[in-house]
Formats: structure tokens, sequence, C-alpha cells
């Protein structure tokens, strides 16, 4: 015996005559699929308006005839109103006429009532019922392809076994300035003959895909298009093309971007390359750089700092998130040459970094030239400063006091005019002389660069009024003229700064040397600056020209200041390594401004 089922089954019943609405009732309640009914009865069809509205029902058995109005009519009114369930029309009489008429208005089922069994009326709802499930799951498909093919860039169609167009939508077609209509009857073979191939595979009963593109108001557009064997049919093809015209465009300008980085890289000495987060350096291009050690080949597959060790801070900033850059060179006679790193977090991968390599040999040598062009021109009016306009106030001094010495016996007011003389003459020999130690340190070419520092304080203090000290810790280290010069320099610039922008009165100047790492420090007492807005104009200046001498040196320059705490200059600089097996060296260079 079928078990009954749990959930029982909501009908509502249209009638107008009692006796049939009771004979209903009975068929029901005597089910012989053991299923539980749920009945309301509506007498007229404003009645059954009313119950529809106020009840949701599994089905309706509408009786055609209601009086004054008919079943149809409350059928058609249900459907307008969006009323959700499976309607079977039930009739006195047989009637073909009314069952298709039943039928074109959305019926579920046509029953006549004459000889009408249980069983019958049963299978009837169980019928409706499934015919109305599948009657809306086709209804929610059409409407979801309806809204593709009217809302997005795609066309679907059908061809027929030889190839003719039989169907064709979507608002796709109008960007193409086509039309269903125009394609009906076409043969695809003749439109489309590139593509005749993938369209004769699904005739056969396969498929095919291909992009196509095509051309209006001047401007392109591309489709991708499949095609496969109507299977529904038994026989023809059914296509769906979409619109890929952004995809293609971004395809093709990320080659364009491609193909110019690739010249790039061909054409220049740079080198350009991706860091995971581990440091690896995992994607290296460029050969332009490869004669300084630089080829991708021997990067990959390494951390870039166990190449280079001083690359580290940058690198490690790069994959906090942040950039930073680098030199790499040598300035020995036989190998001079100078590469800058640029390297940054890698957004589009969210993780790593990526760097980028450029040969700045030929810059760094011109800027060498013009510097020693400014630091021998500087040397020359140092030199007349001391020989010239010095031994010029020596003697204006001298014949002061020859004057001062004549006059004091004969007329002493005067004398004292000639005294005065004599010592602003001589005021202005020791500065002007103080001048031209500055600008040309005789003590760093004849006693090296501890004894030019010493010098340097101690006519810094002359000059500008300071307390100045100098320190050595550890041996003086062993540079060349050529360094030891961007050293005194930078060591001037940096207590120039403190005593005209910073007003400091004490300095300190500290020589630190080890015997791999070396550091000099000029500490001031003054008022300091904001590291984060660094300083314009001739401030800015000294610390752009000072960063670049520490980049001559191929060290670093860090700057730290505090307003209201004085300044602090560091230029660290260590003695050259080899490249790993190769006769090379290598230096590294970089410049940082910190806020305490």
């Amino acid at each position: 015996m079928p078990l009954a089922h749990s959930d029982p089954i909501s009908i509502l019943i249209v009638e107008d005559r009692e006796e049939d609405m009771k004979l209903i009732r009975l068929m029901l309640e005597r089910s012989v699929f053991h299923q539980r009914y749920e009945l309301d009865w509506a007498a007229s069809f404003d009645e059954g308006l009313a119950l529809m509205h106020g009840r949701k029902h599994d089905v309706g058995l509408f009786d055609y005839d209601l009086g004054t109005r008919n079943g149809l009519e409350l059928l058609r009114d249900a459907i307008s109103r969006g009323i959700e369930m499976p309607i079977i029309m039930l009739t006195g009489v047989e009637s073909t006429m009314l069952d298709v008429k039943a039928m074109q208005l959305g019926a579920a089922d046509y029953v006549s009532k004459l000889g009408l069994t249980g069983v019958q009326l049963e299978r009837a709802i169980r019928y409706a019922r499934r015919h109305y499930v599948i009657q809306a799951e086709l209804r929610r498909t059409n409407q979801l392809l309806n809204s593709v093919l009217t809302s997005l860039p795609v066309i679907a169609g059908r061809i027929d076994g030889q190839g003719v167009v039989t169907e064709a939508r979507g608002s796709g077609l109008e960007q193409v300035g086509l039309s269903g209509r125009r394609l009906m009857g076409l043969s695809a073979l003749k439109c489309w003959p590139t593509y005749a191939a993938q369209i004769r595979s699904a005739l056969a009963g396969g498929g095919g895909e291909f992009t196509c593109s095509v051309e209006r108001d001047g401007q392109t557009r591309y489709f991708d298009n499949y095609v496969r064997f109507d299977v529904a049919n038994g026989e023809g093809a059914i296509g769906f093309s979409v619109d890929v015209t952004a995809r293609v465009l971004a395809e093709n300008e990320s080659r364009r971007h491609a193909h110019l980085l690739e010249s790039v890289l061909q054409s220049l000495s740079v080198l350009a390359g991706r860091i995971d987060r581990s440091g690896l350096v995992v994607e290296a291009e460029g050969d332009g750089l490869s004669r300084y050690g630089l080829a991708p080949a021997a990067l990959l597959g390494r951390p870039l700092w166990e190449r280079f060790p001083q690359s580290r801070k940058a690198i490690v900033l790069a994959l906090e998130g942040g950039s930073s850059s680098f030199a790499l060179g040598s300035s020995r006679a036989d190998d001079d040459w100078s590469v800058d790193f640029f390297v940054s977090f890698d957004v589009s991968q969210g993780e790593g970094a990526t760097f980028m390599a450029r040969d700045l040999t030929e810059r760094r040598q011109l800027e060498r030239q013009l510097l020693t062009v400014a630091d021998e021109e500087q040397h020359r009016i140092g030199a007349d400063l001391h020989d010239g306009l010095g031994q010029e106030l020596t003697g204006l001094a001298c014949l002061a006091v020859a004057l001062r010495d004549r006059l004091r016996p004969v007329v002493p007011k005067e004398s004292e005019q000639a005294e005065l003389i004599a010592r602003l003459a001589s005021e202005a020999t020791a500065k002007s002389r103080a001048l031209a130690h500055g600008l040309s340190p005789v003590q760093l070419e004849v006693h090296g660069l501890v004894s030019a520092l010493e010098d340097l304080v101690s006519q810094s203090e002359r000059l500008h009024g300071i307390e100045g000290e100098f320190v050595l810790r550890g041996e003086a280290p062993e540079i060349d003229h050529f360094a030891a010069i961007h050293l005194y320099r930078i060591s001037q610039e940096a207590i120039h700064n403190a005593v005209r922008h910073g007003r400091a009165r004490r300095v300190k100047v500290a020589l630190l040397s080890r015997p791999t790492r070396h550091r000099l420090i000029v500490l001031d007492d003054g008022e300091g600056f904001d590291c984060v807005d660094a300083p314009r104009g001739g401030a800015g200046h000294g610390l752009r020209l000072m960063n670049y001498r520490a980049n001559m040196l191929g060290g670093s320059l860090t700057v730290w200041s505090v307003p209201g705490r004085g300044s602090r200059v560091y230029c660290e600089w260590s003695r050259p390594t080899s490249f790993p097996n190769e006769n090379r060296k290598d230096s590294l260079s970089s410049s940082h401004c910190r806020v305490a």
C-alpha cells in the first residue's frame, strides 16, 4: 500500500453547483494514493477571486459555467493578477474548442465531469502540479536567457543542417549593425567563410570556437564565438557569441607594453626584475649591465643582498611596502663605473618587490669632472685670497701701524684713528686667511684629512665665533686625495649649515675609523629642522651636494634633525669589496633623512 504524503495539498474549488462540489470532495477524501487534501470552496466568480487573493493554493479546480461569468474569464483574471498555481478547467460537456482555448489561456489541464472518477481527478491534479513546476522552471530559464540577450553584449543563434540561419537574437547584433531578421535565411558558411571549418564541425556533431572582429563606423569590435551541434533538434547547430572587445584591447595594450619593455631592455643599458617576499630574485631581464657583473643569469635564484650586502637595507624597506634606491659602482682608474638601482614594493602582486637598474657611468664621470673643476676653482680663489688680498691687507696694516707711530708724538688723537685702521686691517687679514684656508685647504694636501679637519674646526672657531671640537677614534683611514676632498667638503658644508641656518654655538666633528667601515660625524646644538619637510634654498642645495659627494665615495649620507635639538650628519663609507668570482670592486651609496 502506498504511503500517505505528509504535507496536504491545498485545493481551491470554484463551483456554483454544491452537489458537484460535494462529489469532488468525496472523490478526494477517498484518495487511492492516500494523499491528504485541504479544500476551499467558492460558490461564485467573485468568491473565487477573493479566496485566490486571501490564501495561496497548490491547485485550482475551476468550473466553466459560473452563472453570468465563466471559468475561462476567471482563469484569465487569475493569470493577469499573477496568481501562481496550476489551474484545471472542469466542464459538464466534452468540447474540443473549450479544451484548446483553456490551454491557450494557460490552463494546466481540461477535464470533463462526465464519468469523472477519483483516480482520473487525482492523476489530473498530480500531472498539473508537475507540469506547472516544469513550466515555471522554463519561464525562469527563458526570463534569464531574455535578460542575458537583451542586457549583455551577446548573440545567440541557430542554423539548420545546411548551415542556414534560422534564428538570431541578442543585443550584440545592434553593436555590429545587424538584426536577427536580416540574418534569417543566410548561409553561415558563406557569411563567415574564414570559420567554415568550425561551423562544419558543429554540423557534423562536434563543435568549434573562434574569435572574430567586426568593423563598424571606424571601430573594431571583437567576439568570442562558440558553436555546437544542436542535440535537441538532432540536426543543425546552435551558436553563442560574446563581445570581448574590452578584453582584447586590454590584451593588445599589455602586449604593446611588453614589446616596449623588451625594446628598452634590449636597446638600453638597463636591468629589470622581480624579487619574491623572501628576497630571492625570481625574474631578471636585460643584458645591458652584464659587463659590470650584473647579468640576469648571475642574479636569478639568489637574494640580491647575498651578492651585494650593501643593498639589504633598501630591499628590506621595499619588501615592507616602501621604495628606495641604492647605487653600485667602482671608482678605480682601471674599473670606473656606476649603476643606480630603484627598488619598490610590488603592488600588482601584493608582495615582493620590483627593481630597475640603469647605467650612469658617463653621467657620474661628467659630474665628477664638474665637481673637480669646482674644487679647483675654489682652490684658485683661495690662493688668490691668500696671496693677493691677504698680502695687501697685511701691507695696509703695517702702513697703518707706522703711521700711528709717527702721529703719536705730534697729534695723539689722529694716531688713535691710525691704530683703529691697523686693527681692522689685521682682523680683515685673519678673516681672509680663514676664508682662503676653507677654499684652498693647504693642510689637506700637505698633512692629510685628519690635520685638515682639525684646521677646519679651528678656522671655523675664528671665522664664526663658535666653540668647536675635533675627535679622531681609531687610526686615520687610508684614502686618496679625491676622497679626502669630498669628506672635507662634507664637513665644511655641515658646519656652514649649522652656523648659518641653525645658529649653532657649538660644533663637533668626529672621525671614527674601523678596519672595514668608517664614519664621519658632524654634530651641532643649533635650531635643527624637520627632516620630513626638508629645507629649501641654500640649506637644501647643501644637503643634496653633501649627498652627492657621499655617493662619489660609494658611501651613504644620513641626516638626523629635530627642531630645537640640533642636527647630526653621518657619512659612512667602507673599503670596496670584490665581486664574487670576479676581479671587480663594488660599492653602495644611498641617502636617508631620519626624524627621531
